[in-house]
């Protein structure tokens, strides 16, 4: 009998995602990472398939995943260098039209890709990311829970801790408009800011900088469509940053909901 079933593996620093295709059916799953260990490749397995005996390929990448050997109980094991995996994960998801495209990926932290006729590259990134908006509302209003953060933001305002270009230049300038923020976290006074304001202006420091980021290496490489990766994008108030970020600087941009598994995709 053929063996049926592939397993794709992203090595996370927070999340360790895995898509299990079989017969060209595929199903998803998330894990704790645990490191690019044997023994945790191990526990993945036997939670995805019922006999070892029914795959015929891992694909990795993420974390570390070269420290895995190239083979294991004499199934072999793909290493993909993440950067492509990033591209081909999200043509798997998106099925873009275009020659050239830039995927972002907005994992723990957030990297730019860029995908030009058939030359795949790395255009740029920050260490901002979901990590980032973990950990500062870990610190700062003591909250670590996506959902919660989530939740709070969604009802926060971000005019309570950011200074805005009205209250620094008296307007807009250039295209931004006037309710831009022009210092985040400028406040000299938080005394007044709820859970909900301080977790909307982290999302909001975070998501600017990443729009940023990815603005300046689309117009540097002449890109026209973006398609966002990872689970930081399931953030409300990040999604509407983007969207209307990349909308005033007359991108298009893609999202979709599988989006934190487009990386795994990427190596099967």
């Amino acid at each position: 009998m053929a063996k049926s079933t592939k397993l794709g593996i992203d090595f996370g620093i927070t999340n360790t995602d895995v898509v299990i295709s079989k017969n060209s059916e595929l199903e998803f799953k998330s894990f704790d990472s645990k490191g690019a260990s044997v023994n945790f490749l191990k526990e993945i397995i036997d939670s995805c398939v019922s006999e070892v005996d029914n795959l015929s390929k891992i694909g990795v990448t993420g974390g570390k995943h070269l420290d895995l050997p190239s083979s294991y109980e004499q199934i072999k094991i793909d290493h993909f260098n993440e950067i492509d995996a990033i591209v081909k994960g999200a043509i798997s998801l998106f099925n873009p039209e275009e020659n050239s495209f830039m995927v972002i990926s907005l994992g723990s932290g957030s990297a730019c890709a860029i995908k030009n006729n058939n030359e795949i590259f790395h255009s740029g990134g920050t260490g901002l990311g979901g990590g980032t908006i973990k950990g500062l509302c870990s610190l700062i209003i003591k909250e670590d829970s996506h959902e919660i953060i989530n939740s709070l933001s969604a009802k926060g305002e971000k005019e309570k801790v950011d200074l805005l270009l009205k209250d620094v230049v008296s307007g807009p300038i250039g295209n931004l408009p006037e309710t831009a923020s022009a210092v985040n976290f400028g406040k000299s006074e938080f005394s007044d800011c709820s859970k909900e304001d301080l977790a909307a202006g982290i999302i909001s420091m975070v998501g600017q900088t990443i729009l940023k980021t990815a603005i300046t290496s689309a117009y540097f490489y002449e890109i026209k469509k973006v398609y966002v990766i990872g689970r930081t994008q399931k953030y409300t108030l990040m999604r509407e940053i983007l969207e209307d970020g990349f909308k005033l600087a007359e991108i298009e941009v893609a999202f979709h909901e599988k989006s934190e598994y487009a990386i795994c995709m990427g190596t099967i």
